[in-house]
């Protein structure tokens, strides 16, 4: 009798928990703007870029096949990767994701931290 109490109280101490889990509190929620906001832990595909155009030292802008457009915002400067607008990575599996991936300065090596991925809004038709 008594396995059967506490296994009961168990099973409802559990749903309890798990209802608490799963609820959402849409009081500390807010509102997420898809078309500019950064999207942390996002990822694309490095066989979609079509283009690749590096802003500064800091910001790589991606063009993919689907026509969207994504801004990696490099954590800091990366010294010569304006001036020599290019690099080189090695790329492990099929994504590219933010704060995941470590590019190489073109000819000088420089090794710098992608940052985070942020999708840039779509222009106008």
């Amino acid at each position: 009798m008594l396995i059967r109490t506490q296994t009961g109280a168990a099973a409802i101490v559990l749903a309890g928990l798990l209802s608490a889990c799963t609820s959402a509190d849409t009081s500390a929620t807010a509102p997420v703007s898809t078309a500019s906001a950064s999207i942390q832990d996002s990822c694309i595909n490095p066989t979609e870029i079509t283009k690749q155009s590096i802003l500064s030292d800091q910001e790589i802008r991606f063009e993919l096949r689907n026509g969207e457009v994504w801004l990696n915002t490099l954590p800091r400067a990366c010294p010569g990767l304006k001036f020599q607008q290019g690099f080189s990575w090695e790329v492990r599996g099929t994504l590219v994701c933010s704060n995941q991936e470590m590019i190489r300065v073109k000819d000088e090596g420089t090794p710098c931290m992608l940052g985070e991925f942020a999708r840039l809004p779509s222009a106008p038709s």
